[in-house]
């Protein structure tokens, strides 16, 4: 198929470049209109032979960049500029080159007579689900720039709580890492030295001792194979991971998990009940909206909860019902959603369950801190006392030996 460039006009005058594939010039005039734009020049261009596009299995953008997009868009939309222009204006704004190209692509569809909904949904690592699909309520709401604010609005809270909790996680990895990087130290330097030293004596070693020798020498001996056989499992673990039963059951696990798993639940329940809002707001069938819902919260044993609660919808029952039943619903959320539906106000209670949430989040992790400080210290305590006592036992009986 030829590709043509073109020049035209838009309706406030503002001149607009581009190139499109077609069978003949008459169907880029027709799109060309469709857009609203009058052309000024159509030239046939080089026909050529292009490869599969494999960049866009390789793309990625940044959060902050989609947050900024939107933001942005949202200003210039609902200042009149057309849409094909504000993508243009974007896209030599933007400093991150990936994120540029993406543009240029959704750009292209536009002008090519794509809806703005159906480019986005061609990028889905960049853009998911919901967001096409609230660009799409909003396109047909006319209410496109307040929903590209809710978006906006939307992902900020979702990089935030996601930022506390990998920022309240981290001091445990990084007193875990050092622990287990102390030992391999102990295990490959220190403790064969130590024991050359005891076995030039004839004592009884104790049984930390034992323990710590025997482990440094099949360390020293057989690290190969523990490296392999560390390599098995992680390859098994990953697969059994994505498996839906695996998966299903480690996702469970992590609610489990003492004090990290009431902050993971509740800053995916955070998550829920502003992303459910949102779309609810945006005009979407509350149907729809849950579905979306379920593959977006980043957890299967809560995503089968919220496709549960989208059965009960289904079958005239009310949201509220099913929640209330679930073990992962506080009573007073499911009572917030049950006013709610009774007064006609559901986006307005979730956004409020979903601040509930934050305030929450906030609260745990700025304890968590205090929680696992006693809790680390005493894992370190008992590592070094073993290390020590293993270390120094047999030292008094080898001055037993040297006094005699």
């Amino acid at each position: 198929m030829p590709l043509f460039r073109y020049r035209a006009r838009d309706k406030a005058g503002a001149l607009v470049t581009g190139s499109l594939e077609a069978e003949s010039r008459g169907t880029i005039e027709a799109s060309l209109d469709k857009m609203g734009l009058i052309p000024i020049s159509i030239a046939e261009g080089r026909p050529s032979f292009q490869l599969p596009d494999i960049k866009k299995y390789f793309e990625k953008a940044e959060q902050t960049d989609v947050i900024l997009f939107s933001r942005q868009l949202a200003t210039l939309f609902s200042a009149g500029i057309p849409l094909t222009k504000s993508l243009s204006t974007l896209e030599r704004q933007f400093r991150s080159p990936a994120f540029q190209e993406i543009l240029r692509k959704l750009r292209l569809d536009i002008e090519g007579g794509s809806s703005f909904a159906a480019a986005l949904a061609k990028h889905p690592k960049v853009f998911p689900e919901i967001y096409s699909n609230m660009v799409e309520a909003g396109e047909a709401g006319g209410i496109l720039d307040s929903v590209l604010d809710r978006l906006a609005v939307m992902f900020e809270k979702n990089a935030e709580n996601k930022a506390k909790v990998k920022s309240a996680t981290l001091y445990p990895k990084i007193v875990l890492g050092a622990v287990v990087v102390a030992i391999i130290i102990l295990m490959n330097f220190v403790v064969p030295r130590f024991a050359k030293l005891y076995a030039g004596f004839n004592v009884e070693l104790p049984l930390p001792t034992l323990i710590l020798i025997k482990g440094s020498t099949l360390f020293n001996r057989y690290w190969y194979v523990a490296l392999v056989v560390s390599a098995v499992l992680f390859f098994i673990g990953r697969l059994y991971l994505r498996s839906s039963g695996g998966a299903m059951q480690w996702d469970s696990v992590k609610l489990k998990i003492p004090v990290f798993g009431p902050l993971m639940l509740k800053s995916i329940l955070s998550r829920f009940a502003r992303v459910l809002g949102a779309l609810y707001k945006s005009g979407l069938p509350i149907l729809q909206s849950l579905d979306i819902v379920s593959r977006s919260v980043e957890n299967r044993v809560i995503a089968a909860e919220v496709k549960l609660i989208e059965d009960y919808v289904r079958a005239g029952k009310s949201i509220s019902e099913p929640m209330g039943a679930s073990a992962y619903f506080p009573p007073m959320v499911t009572q917030m959603v049950a006013v709610g539906e009774e007064t006609g106000n559901l986006d307005v209670m979730l956004e409020k369950s979903a601040e509930y949430y934050d305030r929450e989040v906030d609260s745990a992790i700025r304890n968590l801190t205090t929680t696992l400080e006693p809790l680390l210290l005493a894992f370190i305590f008992v590592i070094v006392l073993f290390l020590a006592l293993a270390i120094f036992l047999p030292m008094w009986d080898i001055l037993k030996v040297v006094r005699r």
